[in-house]
């Protein structure tokens, strides 16, 4: 965190000490949080992807059994049913 307010002049060794290892804790907890953030985006990119290749095929194979009813119902000599 660069933005940190130094101790004043007067401040003991020991309250510098305390105040730089805050400094270092908030740095590496704000470091952690953006790599979890960064990870858990780019695992919800790729399980969004392979819900929408499955959602894709799925549409895919409905079409076909679709077709396949058409023509069944075609070869069959029935009309179609009016919509």
């Amino acid at each position: 965190m660069n933005a940190e307010i130094p101790p004043p002049p007067e401040a003991s060794e020991t309250t510098k000490k305390y105040l730089a290892w805050i400094d270092s804790l908030a740095d590496r907890l704000a470091s952690t949080g953006f790599s979890w953030a960064r990870q858990s985006l780019s695992m919800g990119k790729r399980v969004l992807e392979s819900s929408a290749k499955t959602l894709s095929q799925t549409a895919g194979s409905l079409d076909e059994m679709q077709k396949k009813l058409e023509r069944t119902k075609s070869a069959n000599g029935s009309a179609p049913p009016a919509a």
